[in-house]
């Protein structure tokens, strides 16, 4: 046996194991991996969801601020008629 063919048999008896060994736990970290990454994307999800309802919630919130500065507008304006009122009756 040449010494090319006593290299090349102890490679093979001594990396290609380890290699194997490797693309073994390398497939098992990728599965996992991906795994994580799916637990990820439905948890982006749900967060999603939760802000477009924070955002349904918050209009609805800007709604009824708009309506009540409007009902303070009106307010301000039926006192200032009513100060004028009393102004002339007096």
């Amino acid at each position: 046996m040449s010494v090319y063919d006593q290299v090349k048999q102890a490679l093979q008896d001594i990396i290609a194991p380890q290699l194997a060994e490797l693309r073994g736990e390398l497939k098992a970290e990728l599965g996992q991996v991906r795994s994580e990454i799916g637990e990820l994307r439905g948890e982006i999800k749900s967060l999603h969801s939760e802000i477009r309802r924070l955002d349904a919630r918050i209009d609805s919130l800007d709604e009824k601020i708009d309506a009540l500065s409007e009902k303070v507008d009106v307010t301000a304006e039926l006192r200032e008629r009513l100060a004028a009122v009393e102004a002339r009756l007096r």
